[in-house]
């Protein structure tokens, strides 16, 4: 004490002291601040976990367990080998195996993120949403999970769930204005009743992003048809073959009563055979081809449509807007093949 009371308070001493003292204060309170939240997050993913329905431990799983002093690693091979091979039961098995004998909070979520992937390829959207929202709870800044949860929330029509994930991935990673601009135009089509919907707005989205004109023109065409003629009168070629197929498959009392001002209109339609044939040059092989074989009448011709993604290059009977096999957005090509034309009325089921 008489050492301390000799100290004057403006002794640099006495300074360093109080400062040290400070420093471990602080040190210790941040050590047992980050041990209370490392504990809360241990108790929310146990508490997460019996949310679903346990399946339990294999015998063979027990007995690898008490054999093997590691076995994480093993496992999640075997997890793995299971989920590619389609066998999604044993894969959640092995992962909800892990899970309750992994004790450290961290090491949990690359095994929570294998086991969301599994719920969603065995067809459990919901439960995979569920567990990719656990994990960004307490891991905000993952891309992965991001993406993961938007393609979730896309295949669920959350559209503006997807766009709020969507801003958050903005902010990690940059580059999501055409995928922005696409769920901004998904949450207009789908919300068909509202009275907002204005085809302006549409209009507006695609001189934007032209990649969305075939989406518009299909929600254009389903719901707003003198809209949608009107609109693709001063498409070009390359705008009206984007949906040649949607053009084709048309009834002939689907097409308006007054006369088309786009001679291309003109020549899919003589070709399909709703309009009379007129003298010139059509504007595609397959179009002036299916002319032909109506005026010579020795064969009937149609056409069939398959999809090419532009990235991957990868075919696809059925027209999409993210390509089922790598992702990509507003990716498809429409391919047009010549194919002869049956009288499907003479087919007999009997």
């Amino acid at each position: 004490m008489e050492f301390l009371e000799s100290i004057e308070y403006r002794d640099p001493l006495f300074g360093i002291i109080i400062l040290i003292f400070c420093i471990g204060l602080i040190s210790l309170f941040a050590y047992y601040w980050n041990y209370i939240i490392s504990k809360r997050q241990h108790q929310n993913l146990l508490k997460f976990m019996k949310n679903f329905d346990y399946i339990g431990f294999d015998k063979e799983i027990k007995e690898f367990l008490a054999l093997n002093p590691n076995p994480t690693s093993s496992l999640i091979f075997m997890a793995k080998t299971y989920q590619k091979c389609a066998d999604y039961e044993k894969a959640i098995r092995l992962y909800n195996t892990l899970l309750s004998s992994i004790k450290n909070p961290v090491d949990k979520i690359p095994i929570l993120e294998d086991l969301g992937d599994v719920y969603y390829k065995a067809g459990f959207p919901l439960r995979s949403k569920e567990i990719y929202l656990e994990i960004l709870y307490h891991y905000p800044r993952s891309p992965k999970i991001l993406k993961s949860l938007i393609k979730i929330y896309e295949e669920l029509a959350l559209y503006q769930d997807a766009l709020n994930a969507l801003d958050c991935l903005e902010e990690i990673e940059g580059k999501t204005k055409m995928h922005h601009l696409y769920l901004q135009t998904k949450i207009i089509v789908s919300n068909q009743n509202s009275t907002e919907i204005k085809p302006e707005k549409l209009e507006k989205l695609i001189e934007e992003e032209p990649k969305l004109l075939r989406l518009v023109l299909s929600f254009f065409k389903d719901f707003y048809p003198s809209y949608f003629w009107r609109f693709i009168q001063n498409k070009s070629k390359e705008e009206i073959f984007q949906i040649l197929d949607i053009l084709w498959n048309l009834e002939n009392n689907e097409l308006p009563n007054v006369a088309f001002q786009n001679p291309i209109l003109n020549d899919i339609f003589q070709a399909k055979g709703y309009y009379p044939l007129q003298k010139g040059t059509k504007v595609s092989f397959e179009l002036e081809s299916l002319c032909l074989l109506r005026k010579y009448r020795s064969y009937q011709g149609d056409l069939q449509f398959n999809y090419s993604c532009n990235s991957c290059k990868a075919i696809s009977p059925l027209s999409f807007e993210i390509c089922p096999h790598c992702g990509e957005l507003l990716s498809a090509k429409i391919l047009v093949f010549i194919k002869e034309k049956y009288d499907e009325e003479s087919y007999s089921f009997l």
